[in-house]
């Protein structure tokens, strides 16, 4: 089987950690009259920044018994090998829920109520980034877009944008999916992102990991996770929080990531698992 380090160029911290990067960098620049600059938000440089030089420690795959081989006697038949069951993935879709496919990246979800579609390519997000003093960031992060990972970034959606009118965050949610990705099982990849997040710690800011695990996601093999991460270091009194799940799956991996404040977290993250129970690769 082929190594899952084998695509390890794609999936590095900094493509996962992207997701999170964007969907603040969205928030914040709906701040009142806040100028934003991309480079200063939490996890920017992981991204916007060449990627450092990082050798993941190979994690040994186990060698596995063979299992003993019946002595057919003579008339008998061999019994054919029983394949492996590719798993259905199982999702509910709440009243006043939408259902999103996107067919490029081949996976579907649905938005509540009241969630808004948000395009970083289109003309209205470039013209609202001038509009609030971030048209020189427009650079890096286009370039971002047009690049091999840039094109797997999927939807972002948001919520309460009238706080963000005033000077809050909005409530977002995004997916990235990483292709090529063959012989990653939620195992190697919880031990993968950890091991990232280690050696990057001194890029990623103030950010506390509440869980990360491997599990199933709606009957598909994956891994789910939690995390928060202050924003005071950077001059803005918050802190946002962050629920992320990863389903692997036709040789790829597909990742949703949901984020609001803090002090939002008690009412939106029932609406998270919501959400998280819609998501499916198709």
């Amino acid at each position: 089987m082929r190594s899952p380090f084998g695509s390890f160029h794609r999936l590095t911290p900094k493509t996962v950690l992207a997701s999170l990067v964007l969907v603040m960098a969205l928030g914040l620049s709906g701040c009142a009259g806040m100028p934003i600059d991309l480079s200063q938000l939490p996890f920017a440089e992981a991204f916007l920044a060449p990627t450092p030089t990082f050798t993941p420690t190979p994690i040994p795959s186990p060698t596995p018994t063979p299992e003993p081989t019946a002595t057919l006697q003579p008339g008998e038949t061999p019994e054919p090998a029983t394949p492996t069951p590719i798993p259905t993935p199982q999702v509910t879709i709440p009243n006043g829920f939408t259902p999103v496919v996107d067919e490029n990246l081949g996976y579907s979800l649905a938005v509540p109520g009241g969630w808004s579609a948000f395009d970083l390519r289109s003309p209205q997000f470039q013209n609202m980034a001038n509009t609030f003093g971030m048209g020189a960031q427009l650079e890096p992060l286009n370039e971002f877009l047009n690049s091999p990972e840039g094109e797997q970034l999927g939807v972002i959606y948001v919520t309460d944008l009238m706080s963000a009118m005033f000077g809050g965050l909005p409530t977002a949610l995004n997916v990235f999916v990483i292709e090529d990705a063959p012989g990653w099982t939620p195992e190697t990849l919880v031990d993968m992102l950890d091991a990232g997040i280690q050696d990057y710690a001194s890029m990623l800011g103030d950010v506390q990991i509440e869980a990360l695990e491997p599990t199933t996601v709606n009957n598909i093999p994956g891994v789910r996770g939690a995390a928060t991460a202050s924003l005071a270091s950077y001059g803005i009194n918050n802190t946002v929080f962050a629920k992320v799940v990863a389903q692997i799956a036709n040789a790829k991996i597909y990742i949703l990531t949901l984020v609001t404040t803090q002090d939002q977290r008690a009412a939106k993250e029932p609406v998270f698992d919501q959400i998280i129970g819609t998501f499916r690769p198709e």
